[in-house]
């Protein structure tokens, strides 16, 4: 489900709704997927507001983002 999220967002430009579990803890973020590179994720990250790289096995969960600000 969550490589299915990754590649609607890469190939229909949507932004999705991530759970990340980095360096820093746990965290939601709001991205746009611009590459898929085997295990790695680069994206543009709407709360750091530059692109950034993700480690796939690194997201918890992914979901659709609407315009209200919530995943759906």
């Amino acid at each position: 489900m969550i490589e299915h999220m990754l590649r609607a967002s890469l190939e229909k430009g949507r932004i999705i709704t991530i759970i990340y579990n980095g360096e820093s803890g746990i965290t939601e973020r709001n991205i746009r997927v611009l590459e898929i590179q085997g295990n790695k994720i680069k994206a543009y990250c709407y709360l750091r507001r530059q692109v950034r790289y993700f480690k796939f096995e690194n997201i918890l969960s992914a979901a659709y983002y609407n315009l209200r600000g919530r995943a759906v």
